[in-house]
């Protein structure tokens, strides 16, 4: 699949009218430990400017009104964060045709109808394996702000990303998908910028949301969850998996990935999952404290027990994050959720039917998965994307 993402500079002569040649398509490279020492120096630049001149609050400010693609940068915005929110928010011309593309194809209309599916595999497969990587852990421990104790805040805050580039308009002049991608880059450079600030160690650690993490992460909400939906039945077709994919490499552009580090194919984003599976995956305090504090905010959240099918669900996804994240093992509720996961989406009498002594623990998975997905509709569908600051 050619590279569907082009320089700041492409972006740049696309907003002013012309029509940049499309770029060469670059070699990939699979993010090692270069670019885990490599931040995003256009977007930590704009944030130490702001940080001085004690701008972050007003940039905050900037950030809750500004969140539809054709609606201009408030003019209240410090001139630096204008600046590079105008010439990083326009698409190129090969990018618009792209999402365009995935907009009017199969991908779109696939992913829609399975909304609970994909919450429920993102929630217990991309958000607990993100966990189980360290230094990613390590990355949300340091930024603080809301995300620590209330770890749900996070969940809310990636399905709504997850959420405004797979939604029906997201790309149109009256969507959000490029104004969210945007704010998100600033908030890692935020959330950097605290890590630096308030102890991370460079030297052993290397940059904290570096490029490799970036990527890592990204991929935990594309390609890891076509991976695991097939745990539900759910199996994309090759030419919804290049959508996917295509739609996916747009919004890392957005996000501040290098064009070299960005996965162009399905098979390179497997590449990124099988290294952070074999070579930065690893228990951590941070993980294990953000992990239960998910499962604890579950129970508070939804009802109690809720916490422990989450476990389940976790161990269902993937049994090697569940034993990073020491989260127990329940042999008799990890069975049933075992069994029951792919019949999860299925009408509950046929679920009575095959399976009568566990109709209960099916209804309690539907449960958990329908208040979800209706949480985000009525609680955070217009939630505010904030950047860390203090």
């Amino acid at each position: 699949m050619a590279a569907a993402g082009l320089p700041a500079s492409a972006a740049a002569q696309a907003k002013h009218g012309s029509s940049p040649a499309a770029a060469p398509e670059t070699t990939w490279v699979l993010p090692t430990d270069q670019a885990a020492l490599e931040g995003d120096p256009e977007a930590d630049a704009v944030i130490d400017q702001l940080v001085r001149a004690d701008q972050m609050t007003v940039a905050n400010q900037v950030f809750h009104v500004w969140t539809r693609n054709d609606q201009p940068v408030p003019a209240a915005a410090p001139p630096v964060l204008r600046d590079f929110l105008q010439r990083n928010v326009v698409l190129s011309v090969e990018e618009q045709a792209a999402v365009d593309r995935v907009a009017h194809g199969e991908t779109i209309k696939l992913l829609q109808s399975n909304m609970e599916a994909l919450t429920v595999t993102e929630a217990f497969g991309g958000l607990f394996a993100a966990l189980a990587d360290p230094l990613l852990a390590k990355s949300v421990w340091y930024a603080k702000y809301d995300l620590v104790m209330d770890i749900g805040r996070r969940f809310s805050r990636t399905m709504n990303t997850l959420w405004d580039m797979t939604g029906h308009n997201g790309w149109d002049p009256s969507g959000n998908a490029p104004v969210t991608l945007v704010k998100l880059r600033l908030v890692h450079a935020a959330a950097r910028h605290m890590g630096l600030a308030h102890g991370w160690d460079r030297v052993r650690n290397g940059m904290p949301i570096s490029q490799r993490l970036e990527v890592e992460e990204l991929m935990y909400v594309g390609a890891y969850n076509v991976q695991l939906a097939a745990k539900y039945g759910f199996h994309p077709t090759r030419r919804q998996i290049d959508e996917l994919m295509t739609m996916v490499r747009v919004g890392g552009r957005l996000l501040g990935i290098e064009d070299k580090y960005n996965p162009q194919t399905i098979e390179q984003a497997n590449q990124v999952l099988t290294d952070a599976a074999a070579n930065h995956r690893a228990s951590s305090d941070e993980g294990i404290k953000l992990a239960h504090n998910m499962l604890d905010w579950m129970d508070r959240k939804i009802f109690p027990g809720a916490g422990a099918i989450g476990a389940s669900m976790v161990r269902m996804m993937d049994t090697h994050v569940a034993d990073v994240l020491e989260i127990r093992t329940n042999p008799p509720l990890d069975a049933s959720i075992a069994t029951l996961a792919p019949y999860l989406y299925r009408p509950a009498y046929e679920v009575q039917q095959k399976f009568p002594l566990l109709a209960q623990t099916h209804a309690q998975m539907f449960k958990i998965a329908s208040q979800m997905v209706a949480w985000y509709a009525v609680d955070f569908r217009d939630y505010d994307l904030q950047m860390p600051t203090g």
